[in-house]
């Protein structure tokens, strides 16, 4: 009797565990087109077997390339986080921005207070290739080397004058778009208006329960993506599409 007590506890204590699990289980699903060579302006079903939470197809063609989505190109980057470096490149164009504002502010300041050009622009070169993760502080740095100028001048250089490397910024053209695809039917259509090699993509998506941490909602009752675990899998398709 003890003993069949004990298994029960011991099972009820799995079910328990399996049941508050926060993590997202592995989509299982299989990925296919009823016609990978159409013509131009010939409409293809693409379908979708398996479960999952959301599916996502990405066409491949113009505007809808996975490669350019928001998801590929932000994948393990800190979408919040600002990068922004210089390149020896710029100095000559700098320099020429500068010159008439280092100028003109020398004409109204006395011997004392004068701004050598050259010895900021040699400041400025120890910048090169520095990477900043704040533009302000990129700002100011400079600013220091010309104390007397408005601090407005050197955020405008920043932004004329430094690769912008920022994780928020979309690539040409913005970034590509894909179509949400029904659980319960599975299936889309599309039509591609011009010929050539597309990589269609489907990303198949599960979320888990929300890890809970701290004080969980009883004092901090907003919520973010990050306590979520989320599992996706990828399918690829190649259509060739004729002229």
């Amino acid at each position: 009797m003890i003993n069949h007590i004990k298994s029960l506890l011991v099972l009820a204590t799995l079910v328990i565990i399996v049941s508050c699990s926060t993590d997202a289980e592995t989509p299982e699903v299989s990925f296919k087109v009823d016609n990978s060579s159409p013509m131009v302006g010939e409409t293809v079903t693409f379908t979708i077997t398996g479960d999952a939470e959301t599916f996502v197809i990405f066409t491949g063609d113009a505007s809808h390339e996975f490669a350019k989505s928001h998801l590929a190109v932000t994948e393990g980057m800190d979408v919040d986080q600002e990068l922004v470096v210089l390149a020896t490149d710029s100095l000559p164009e700098i320099r020429d921005y500068l010159d008439p504002i280092i100028t003109n502010y020398n004409g109204t300041v006395g011997a004392n207070q004068q701004v050598s050009l050259d010895n900021v622009m040699t400041s400025i070169a120890t910048l090169v290739d520095k990477e900043y993760t704040n533009k302000l502080t990129a700002a100011y740095e400079m600013w220091e080397f010309a104390p007397g100028l408005q601090g407005e001048v050197f955020r405008v250089l920043v932004d004329l004058y430094f690769e912008d490397n920022s994780v928020l910024l979309a690539p040409e053209g913005g970034f590509s778009t894909g179509a949400a695809v029904n659980r319960y039917e599975k299936t889309y259509q599309y039509t591609y208006s011009e010929s050539g090699t597309f990589t269609a993509t489907l990303i198949a998506t599960n979320v888990g329960n929300k890890q809970y941490s701290g004080s969980g909602y009883q004092d901090d009752h907003t919520s973010s993506g990050n306590e979520y675990d989320v599992n996706r899998i990828f399918k690829e398709i190649v259509i060739t599409v004729q002229p």
